[in-house]
């Protein structure tokens, strides 16, 4: 042994003190994710320092959560940022609450199937009716109106142990927002015909009550908003996976996540002049925006033909990135109905020009909208 290498923790001794094992070791050293400190280049043996094994033990601890590797890698490059690290580990967290959710409406439905005649089951939920409100707006925009496509047609309601979550998709574009408040039973989701949701939405306009009741059932679904119910049939399809896409396209941590001005955005979108192009999509045409980068890394407006003529929409993105570091097309219409119509701070998030690109509230990582982009 050198002097060097009796200075240094052989591999076996590193894995002693994390937890991690020797296989594990050269797994994420083949990966990246910890390189030892140095490698024999005879025998190829593994030498890490003293200072490894604090990295090494938060490795362990993730992957014993099921952080993916990505995820891992991040919170390593990221330790010494525990802001940064935290938000990690609270989207992980939420994909673990999401994956449970799923798991239990899954059984929920197996019971069902080996046993028929069990009684059916509903859940009660007491929600704010303004809040309600909020999140059925936050969807109705991305209902789909294809008729070849039904299971596209309606609003996605999936009752979580502290609240109830929508979700919309017509597969241009996916919206989901969350309600939390009390419940009363186990997981169910039911899919409601548009125009069920209209209804509904009218009747939280009412005023005399703060509160809605929900009562979610397999085969209804009843809101009472001061003493005055709404009932719906659900829609007899399956939603599509929404998480499926979530995980696969949007990944766990986003290239770009750029902060801006709604209202700034929505002006620059709307103001005359504004640089766009025209894409036909099953015979209708729609207009095309992009959206770029500054060389400060802050959102822009750029012509979607040639990157130049950049209009400052007011943001700072959270890496680095210069006017051609990124462009990426969206239909102006379907991007100003993600916006939606308040005001403050939003967080758009970018992977790249052919990838799913989100908007989501700055203060509410349950309420976002997924918009595919057009290539150009």
């Amino acid at each position: 042994m050198t002097a060097v290498e009796s200075e240094l923790r052989s591999i076996g001794e590193l894995a002693r003190a994390s937890g991690l094992t020797v296989s594990a070791l050269r797994f994420y050293d083949r990966s990246g994710v910890l390189a030892p400190a140095r490698v024999d280049p005879v025998t190829g043996y593994r030498w890490y320092t003293e200072e490894q094994v604090g990295p090494a033990r938060l490795v362990a601890g993730l992957r014993r959560v099921g952080m993916p590797l990505a995820g891992i890698a991040e919170a390593l490059r990221h330790r010494h940022r525990p802001a940064e690290v935290h938000r990690l580990l609270d989207a992980h967290l939420r994909r673990l609450e999401d994956g449970l959710a799923d798991a239990r409406r899954e059984l929920s439905r197996i019971r069902s199937l080996i046993d028929p005649e069990e009684t059916i089951v509903t859940t009660r939920l007491v929600l704010s009716r303004t809040d309600l409100a909020a999140a059925v707006d936050a969807v109705r925009f991305a209902v789909g109106a294809d008729p070849g496509l039904p299971v596209l047609s309606g609003v996605l309601v999936e009752v979580e142990p502290d609240g109830v979550r929508l979700v919309a998709t017509d597969r241009h574009r996916l919206a989901v927002a969350r309600v939390g408040g009390t419940v009363d039973g186990p997981p169910v989701s039911a899919l409601l015909p548009v125009a069920s949701v209209d209804e509904l939405r009218a009747l939280l306009d009412l005023d005399g009550a703060d509160g809605a009741e929900v009562v979610v059932a397999t085969d209804r679904v009843t809101v009472t908003v001061a003493g005055r119910p709404v009932t719906a049939v659900p829609l007899p399809y399956d939603f599509p996976d929404y998480r499926r896409l979530l995980r696969a396209q949007l990944g766990d941590v986003p290239t770009y996540r750029i902060p801006f001005d709604a209202a700034a955005l929505r002006a620059a979108l709307t103001a005359d002049g504004v640089p766009v192009c025209h894409r036909a999509h099953e015979g209708v045409e729609h207009e095309v925006v992009a959206l770029g980068l500054d060389g400060r890394g802050e959102l822009r407006l750029v012509d979607p033909n040639a990157v130049v003529g950049a209009v400052d929409v007011g943001g700072a993105a959270g890496g680095a990135g210069g006017p051609d570091a990124l462009r990426v097309a969206v239909n102006r219409e379907y991007l100003l109905d993600a916006l939606g119509s308040g005001d403050g701070q939003l967080v758009l998030e970018l992977d790249g020009p052919i990838a799913p690109l989100a908007v989501r509230r700055a203060d509410d990582a349950h309420a976002f909208s997924v918009l595919m982009p057009v290539r150009l």
